[in-house]
């Protein structure tokens, strides 16, 4: 394959991408059509099932750069947070964990509709699965790496609570109720209890 003809399929793959990715901004995952991909992409149906196979392809893809973007921007901002500071406190740990108060609707309803795509889509499971066990990883080697800056009283917890607490945690219910919602300020005060009560 000459040059030319390899920035061409990467620049085509690319700007299928992002076309497929504005199509699910736009109307949702169900709403995504192939054929508007094509269009939005001024390309072929045929030229995007050689490179995805499939509709089913084309979401395992777009969706799991997506979904890969929130899990990168969370742990981008976490580690900057973390760089400048030489000192922590329970309070701050849990200060960087998702809040049911303070992530939006709209990113939390994604998220479930990437999930409940992931369980028809094979190919979307695996990435999913591989980039929820990259972050937990992640997670668990952060909190190992930064336990130390705590003050010594405080250093005993179980790091298992807190991933246990950000893997299970997904706010799904949260929408669905009404009454008796928790402010942010509670939320962490909360958590810091039950990760205290881990040690």
């Amino acid at each position: 394959m000459s040059v030319n003809n390899f920035n061409n399929g990467t620049n085509s793959k690319k700007r299928i991408l992002d076309s497929a990715r504005k199509e699910i901004l736009e109307k949702g995952i169900i709403g995504m059509r192939v054929q508007d991909v094509a269009k939005g992409a001024d390309t072929s149906i045929t030229l995007i099932y050689r490179y995805f196979v499939d509709r089913n392809g084309v979401l395992a893809r777009v969706l799991g750069d997506m979904y890969d973007d929130f899990r990168l921007s969370f742990q981008t901002k976490v580690e900057a947070w973390l760089a400048v500071n030489d000192s922590l406190s329970l309070e701050d740990f849990a200060r960087l964990m998702p809040n049911p108060a303070e992530e939006t609707k709209h990113a939390r309803d994604f998220r479930l509709q990437v999930l409940a795509t992931a369980l028809e889509n094979p190919e979307l499971h695996e990435r999913i699965k591989d980039i929820t066990t990259s972050t937990y990883r992640w997670m668990r080697d952060t909190i190992e790496a930064n336990r130390h800056k705590l003050p010594a009283e405080e250093r005993g917890f179980d790091a298992r609570f807190m991933t246990i607490i950000m893997f299970n945690l997904m706010f799904v219910y949260y929408d669905l109720v009404e009454e008796d919602k928790i402010s942010a300020d509670d939320y962490r005060a909360m958590l810091v209890n039950q990760i205290r009560n881990s040690a």
